[in-house]
């Protein structure tokens, strides 16, 4: 090796094996084709600091395969740094960013190399230390983001922690850095960089003074630094982000790897085969692992702005149709990421021919009815909505025409016979204009296919906000009488993580639409569904008038006169809606924080993660994306606050998946670790495996015992109060039911008749035309939900509770085998690994029975109201039936004198089918624990088949889970 002054260059390509004469320095590893070293840069031993001018000696022999390390990301055009760390190794590292380069995701690596001028092919990564003892590991990052500047001049954000402290984040024991001639350091990267790359990595020449390099070689004007862009993306945010993808790209190596492995393994008898079957079949089973869709719900009333909304998030101007005050979306619309090609694609789904024909009948019946309509607005829109479905098929002459001569003109349109149809275009423009006749309304003199359609799903390419498994749902504004869209309408909401309530922020403060929205549209979002958290979005806040606020409420009384009238007239506008969105943020968490998580939760107070409130301007960013002329900032139009909203739902919903299968994968490799162990070993520990097994078993059967009383009282607790609940729904049904249903709000019950009809044909339940639910089976069960929601929503609520289901499960976790039994064991490897591998699939035991009881929780809480729609259905179907200038009076009495007559037995029967559902989740995950526990113990705790000698070796990818269960705080190895 060639001394070079200060800067020690080495050959790195020619280092083939390291060993501990290997000097300092950052080295090639030996693959032939690492994704990483072709970006990185190697043959140098120490580093340079494009903020201080410095040079930094490294210390330690470094590569892509080095573990828990920090590590730089430098810009070869504009030199700007970023300092990373890592548990992983930095190959897995590098390979998440360049993961998020390539799907353009709002981060700040990929931020700066999509920007203009910028490509994946501008970066350089690069070791700068490995630190030994991985707690310090975060402490060693903050030092070199402090020491390189990287938060004030560079990509990384500010820590949260770093942001409150006080001066500077002095090193544990970092020498005072070296200063370095440039020259030299230029020359001895210039052997390990292309000829365009060796010109921008360092600056030429040493001093203040000295002009960047183009390609060219010419001298580059510095630029000048401009501010840096605020970012809505936190660093804690970031970390956690990083630290999962890190985590299940390892896991998913780890699981191959093993895979590979026990595919080489042979054995004899048909035991040993069978057994390494079963082995092999679990670890393809990790392999290739589901990503579960995290379901984001937009409700609103039409005309608030969704599809807007919407487009400014995905950043697409015209994707959704979006015409102020008209209901342009009018079907089901989802929207996600594309993650297999650079198309725009839409799968447009029908409903069934039988469906529409059903729909057909109804649509017809109401235009024929010749009954005066009095003032009831909602038959009014009935009819409308069966005049435009029938138009938008058939034509202006279609509602003219029989059922029969309508049907015959069907057959001339073009419906697939499986009910799917796909478009794939190259554009958002393409693709919008292309899918305009299925999902919207507003088209005039145009054929048009939307009631035809059940859900439109969108895939758009490289799209920031959505990341991989966000879904946005446009739900659609305005009912309709369709059966199946009812249901499908009721199973979204069942779906969704988060429920985004969309108002007009000129309404969502003068009118009574949330309280409308809480009390009769989301009441089953948190028993029924999976949601967790609400968001009040207060769209097109910059639609004021600066008059209704004055210049003393906003403070800028004393603002500067100027010529410009404009000017300050966009100021005044600015600070008008900035102040109203304020007001309009606290008034809202004060009149709905509260009910929203007494809805979620039960009795919890603290609204922090569970209620949230934005304000937002889709125009204004619109307009900024645009480069256009903008009252607001970016910031202001709260549209980057949405969007690291949705990133928040994201990560958490990432770390807890991603927890899930590291300890599978942990307790796979625990288990072939063990077993090697116990094979190389040849020692039989009988009376450990005899003691032990006998002893957790006991525990098991204590742990079953006291879960099995707990929910035979909650069964009961459950009892008594929907008895009570009985008995007040038999007394006040009638008052109920004709208030909030059979009555029109109107006093003139002329016309209510066909939104009877429509709820009737719906089998009690129907949107209406406004957005609201009108829904008879609740409301009869009201009384009984009322009774037994606060104690619903604490037995299936957090795991932090003991009058949880869940706070059973984690009482279980905890106590079966303790942190201290485990560490007990720790210096016996194979009764250790064991202890290991029996809690990794305790825990996967337990997150499958809480995946089984979301599923069954929804059941168990619709129940209710499922047994009061079945009891009513024959009455539903004969009412539908019901035609004639009496009819309304008709229904009505029907339906009473079906509720009278049924009222001691259908209620009890609600009731009794609550609690039987109850019953058999309580056996179920009784059953489940001790059958499925049992079986791990035996497994675990048994010798493996004689002839089996031939088990891999794990040792390696052992290491690898252990460091991913440490980097995500798991306690699966201590």
């Amino acid at each position: 090796m060639a001394e070079a002054g200060p800067l020690q260059k080495v050959d790195a390509v020619a280092v083939a094996v390291l060993s501990s004469d290997t000097p300092p320095g950052i080295y090639q590893c030996t693959a032939q084709r690492c994704n990483c070293c072709q970006f990185m840069v190697k043959g140098v031993d120490q580093f340079h600091g494009t903020n201080t001018k410095k040079f930094y000696k490294i210390k330690q022999v470094l590569t892509c395969k080095t573990s828990s390390v920090i590590y730089i990301i430098e810009c070869k055009k504009c030199k700007i740094q970023y300092v990373g760390k890592t548990k992983s190794f930095l190959k897995t590292r590098f390979s998440g960013h360049k993961n998020s380069i390539i799907k353009q995701e709002i981060r700040p690596i990929p931020d700066h190399f999509n920007n203009d001028g910028h490509s994946l092919e501008d970066l350089v990564i690069f070791p700068i230390e490995q630190v030994t003892d991985s707690g310090d590991l975060n402490d060693r990052e903050l030092y070199w983001i402090s020491e390189l500047e990287t938060m004030e001049k560079g990509l990384n954000l500010v820590p949260f922690k770093c942001a409150k402290r006080q001066g500077r984040i002095e090193p544990p024991d970092q020498e005072p850095p070296e200063e370095a001639n440039e020259t030299l350091a230029e020359e001895s990267v210039r052997s390990d960089m292309g000829a365009s790359d060796q010109r921008v990595f360092f600056t030429s020449g040493s001093g203040e003074g000295k002009r960047k390099r183009c390609e060219d070689g010419k001298p580059k004007r510095r630029k000048k630094l401009k501010k840096k862009k605020l970012s809505v993306f936190t660093y804690e945010t970031e970390q956690r982000l990083l630290t999962c993808e890190d985590a299940q790209e390892d896991g998913e190596k780890a699981i191959s790897q093993v895979y590979n492995k026990l595919s080489e393994v042979s054995c004899r008898t048909m035991e040993s085969k069978n057994f390494l079957e079963d082995l092999k079949n679990k670890v393809l089973a990790l392999s290739k692992p589901k990503p579960k869709k995290i379901y984001i719900g937009l409700f609103g009333k039409t005309g608030e702005g969704k599809s807007s909304l919407i487009n400014a998030i995905v950043n697409e101007d015209y994707l959704l149709p979006s015409v102020s005050g008209k209901a342009c979306t009018s079907v089901f619309v989802q929207v996600q990421a594309n993650t297999e090609n650079k198309k725009y694609k839409a799968d447009i789904e029908f409903i069934s021919k039988e469906d529409w024909e059903s729909e057909l009948h109804f649509l017809l019946e109401i235009l024929s009815d010749e009954q005066d309509l009095g003032t009831d607005t909602e038959d009014k829109v009935l009819k409308k909505m069966a005049e435009e479905k029938i138009t938008a098929i058939y034509g202006e002459d279609g509602k003219k025409k029989t059922f029969r001569e309508l049907m015959a003109i069907q057959h001339s349109i073009k419906i697939p016979d499986n009910c799917k149809k796909t478009l794939s275009l190259d554009t958002a423009d393409e693709l919008s204009k292309s899918i305009g006749t299925y999902i919207r309304s507003d088209k005039k003199n145009k054929q048009q296919f939307w009631p035809l359609v059940k859900q439109v799903t969108i895939y758009l390419p490289n799209s920031p906000a959505l990341l991989e498994g966000i879904v946005l749902v446009d739900l659609p504004g305005a009912g309709d009488v369709n059966k199946h869209r009812a249901e499908m309408w009721k199973e979204c909401l069942s779906l969704c993580s988060s429920v985004w309530i969309v108002s007009n922020i000129n309404r969502v403060l003068s009118e009574d639409v949330p309280n409308e929205i809480f009390d009769k549209t989301l009441r089953t979002i948190a028993g029924g569904g999976e949601c967790h958290n609400i968001t009040f979005v207060c769209t097109k806040t910059d639609d004021i008038d600066p008059r209704e606020i004055s210049d003393e409420e906003l403070g800028i009384a004393d603002m500067e006169d100027s010529s410009d009238g404009e000017n300050r007239e966009n100021k005044e506008k600015q600070a008008c809606i900035i102040y109203r969105n304020k007001k309009a943020k606290e008034e809202i968490i004060k009149c709905h924080g509260e009910k929203a998580v007494k809805l979620l939760l039960g009795d919890k107070n603290d609204t922090s993660g569970f209620f949230d409130v934005f304000t937002v301007s889709s125009r204004e960013f619109k307009k900024i994306t645009q480069k256009k002329p903008s009252i607001l900032e970016e910031n202001e139009t709260e549209v980057p606050s949405l969007r690291e909203h949705i990133k928040e739902l994201y990560v958490s919903h990432t770390v807890r998946k991603v927890a899930d299968y590291e300890c599978e994968v942990s307790g796979i490799i625990s288990y072939l670790h063990f077993s090697k162990e116990a094979s190389r070993a040849k020692i039989s520990h009988q009376d450990f495996y005899h003691l032990e097994f006998h002893r957790l078993a006991k525990a098991l059967e204590n742990t079953c015992t006291k879960l099995d009383k707990f929910l035979t009282d909650t069964c009961e607790k459950f009892h008594n109060i929907l008895a009570k609940g009985v008995k007040e729904a038999e007394q006040c049904w009638e008052k109920n039911a004709t208030e909030k249903v059979l009555e029109s709000t109107q006093k003139d019950n002329r016309g209510h008749h066909k939104k009877l009809k429509a709820l009737c044909k719906c089998d009690g339940y129907y949107r209406s035309s406004s957005g609201e639910i009108v829904d008879l089976n609740y409301t009869l069960s009201e009384p009984m939900y009322k009774k037994m929601n606060v104690h619903f929503l604490q037995t299936f609520g957090s795991e932090s509770s003991r009058t949880s289901i869940k706070g059973n499960f984690s009482s279980f976790q905890e106590d079966f085998i303790t942190s201290e039994q485990l560490r007990g064991y720790k210096k016996e490897l194979e009764k250790y690994l064991r202890l290991v591998y029996i809690r990794t699939q305790q825990r996967k035991l337990l997150k499958d029975l809480e995946k089984e009881m979301l599923q069954r929780k929804k059941q168990i809480y619709n129940s209710l109201s499922d047994s009061i729609r079945d009891t009513m259905r024959p009455t539903y179907e004969d009412c539908s039936r019901i035609s004639g200038t009496s009819s309304f009076t008709e229904i009505q009495r029907r339906l009473k004198s079906k509720i009278e007559s049924s009222k001691k037995v259908m209620f009890n029967q609600a009731m009794r089918e609550m609690l039987k559902q109850f019953g058999d989740l309580k056996e179920y995950l009784v059953k489940e624990i001790k059958t499925q526990m049992t079986t791990v113990l035996s497994v675990a705790l048994n010798q493996i088949p004689d002839d089996l000698t031939g088990l891999p070796d794990v040792s390696e990818e052992m290491e690898m889970m252990q460091r991913c269960c440490e980097a995500l705080k798991l306690r699966v190895f201590k």
